[in-house]
């Protein structure tokens, strides 16, 4: 049966495979990258391999964040400043990964792409963490009524 706790599972799942997936491409980056670039356009190949492992630092922190988020989730831990801080912290991740892509754009035009799409979570993510800040004040005020 469906439940929010098997969805919650599924999706910390989901977040093992995407860093399994992000270890890979780590590895394989260049033929990767060769294959879909092509051999004639170097300077949009090497600037795609470059914005590449330079997001991957923040990739890798937002599988942490994503990874703690769900553990909270699971232990009903959820209405705190920790999960405001994490989804926070994604924002920022999410805004680096478009700051980087954006510079990428000059370079290799299909990277306007992501940046959009980047800009587009950093939003979502920055609204559901002003979301979360103020449901913990109102927690917070609420615990202090008699």
């Amino acid at each position: 049966m469906y439940t929010s706790e098997t969805s919650t599972k599924l999706t910390l799942a989901v977040t093992y495979i995407a860093a399994i997936i992000l270890a890979l491409l780590m590895i394989f980056a260049s033929p990767i990258a060769r294959y879909i670039i092509g051999e004639g356009a170097k300077t949009a190949f090497l600037s795609a391999v470059a914005a590449f492992y330079i997001c991957c630092p923040a990739a890798w922190i937002a599988l942490y964040k994503i990874h703690r988020l769900l553990k909270n989730v699971l232990n009903d831990t959820i209405f705190t400043k920790e999960t405001a801080t994490l989804l926070r912290h994604l924002s920022w991740c999410c805004a680096f990964v478009a700051a980087v892509s954006l510079v990428t754009t000059y370079f290799c035009h299909i990277f306007f792409t992501f940046t959009i799409g980047a800009a587009f979570m950093t939003l979502i993510l920055r609204v559901l963490k002003n979301v979360m800040a103020k449901a913990v004040q109102l927690k917070e005020e609420n615990e202090l009524t008699i």
